[in-house]
């Protein structure tokens, strides 16, 4: 008895000490119940027994006999028909060395026209597909479909640029909701895009989709930025315009409202607070019935010219591990203008926008130093540093 539990926790020890083989073995297990599935289910939508059961299609019997969601059932149904015009894969795949994310591409890749194409090469397309990982079998696999078929690649390839389409919808609390639709070179320009500036920085606290946001909305403000419009096609370039009565925005109470060429969003003051740190600023007027009745020149802020005593100080975001450059920044002051801070550069540090939302938003501070030195001071009282300035060769002090 005693020998037996031994043995038995000698196999624990062995099983804990490297789990690959166990994860292997029900992995291959998973895949083989897996293709006894799409057998049977196959069976069913030939044989139409689905429609016998009182179920106006195979998608939804196959949702109801396995709880699954009907995006996940319409697969496994192209997935057991697929397979079956595709003997070695389906070999394969019931033997449990066959991924099924590579199934699908194979069964993607499969069609009526191609039958006879890949019925030749369905020995070597297997190989791939079990000898290759995930991500480097589907290039291979795409690269096989373009010999295979040129023509079919061309048509393809415009009916996803067809397919492009972009949604923007405003919420009932102002927030909004993106989703849309790219073909493949301009996926690959806006992730490489949203790649470059979504990158943690040290200490970062933000998640990979809160960071793909913010680069979102840091490429529109690229854009806007550095937009000339064609002549004749804009009156102007494209902005946002924040308004709100001058004692609100002293005293950070209440809000305003943000108007674009499009529509008009109500935010709190704090949020236009931060706008105004680097922006263009009109004087408004208005007679107690919201009537303009006076319209003041507009001013910048931050003129171009400090902006560039900025840059050669800062060279971009001074957050600690933050990589921003300064053409993404806003200028910031460590003693808001409307609270009697200067407009000079020992009251003034670039901030990318995240941090420059964080710091208003979030309730942190920046006191000057002096000598564009800067602390950073968190929402409970705790000192940071801010990277030291860096002009030309000098060394930081």
């Amino acid at each position: 008895m005693e020998a037996r539990m031994i043995a038995e926790g000698v196999e624990e020890l062995e099983r804990l000490a490297d789990p690959t083989p166990a994860v292997t073995a029900a992995t291959r297990a998973m895949r083989r119940q897996r293709a006894e599935q799409l057998d049977e289910v196959h069976a069913v939508v030939t044989r139409g027994e689905f429609y016998q059961l009182g179920y106006r299609s195979p998608t939804s019997w196959l949702a109801v006999t396995t709880g699954e969601g009907i995006g996940h059932c319409t697969g496994t149904i192209l997935l057991a028909d697929r397979i079956q015009h595709m003997p070695i894969v389906k070999s394969a795949f019931a033997g449990g060395g066959l991924a099924e994310s590579n199934l699908r591409l194979l069964c993607d890749a499969w069609c009526a026209d191609l039958a006879d194409t890949f019925a030749r090469d369905e020995a070597m397309l297997c190989g791939w597909a079990t000898s290759l990982p995930h991500r480097d079998f589907k290039l291979v696999l795409d690269t096989w479909r373009m010999h295979a078929d040129p023509d079919r690649e061309e048509r393809t390839a415009q009916e996803r640029f067809d397919a492009r389409a972009l949604h923007l919808s405003g919420l009932m609390d102002g927030m909004g909701r993106l989703d849309g639709t790219l073909d493949p070179e301009s996926l690959a320009l806006v992730r490489e895009a949203i790649r470059a500036l979504s990158q943690p920085a040290d200490g970062e606290t933000r998640t990979a989709a809160q960071r793909r946001a913010d680069a979102l909305t840091e490429m529109a403000r690229i854009t806007i930025a550095n937009l000339t419009p064609e002549p004749g096609k804009k009156r102007r370039k494209p902005k946002v315009i924040a308004t709100i009565a001058y004692d609100d925005l002293l005293e950070g109470t209440k809000g305003g409202v943000l108007d674009t060429d499009l529509d008009a969003t109500v935010v709190g003051a704090e949020t236009i607070r931060r706008m105004a740190c680097d922006c263009h600023i009109h004087r408004y007027i208005t007679n107690p019935l919201g009537t303009v009745i006076d319209y003041g020149r507009r001013r910048r802020v931050v003129p171009d010219t400090l902006f560039d005593t900025l840059i050669v100080r800062d060279h971009g975001c001074r957050w600690q591990g933050c990589g921003i450059p300064a053409g993404s920044c806003d200028a910031h002051h460590a003693i808001h203008w409307l609270d009697g801070g200067t407009t000079k550069p020992d009251n003034l540090v670039l901030l990318c926008w995240f941090h420059h939302h964080l710091l208003h938003e979030q309730h942190w501070s920046i006191e000057p130093l002096g000598g564009g030195h800067f602390t950073l001071k968190n929402p409970h009282g705790e000192s940071h540093p801010l990277r030291p300035p860096l002009v030309g060769l000098a060394l930081p002090t």
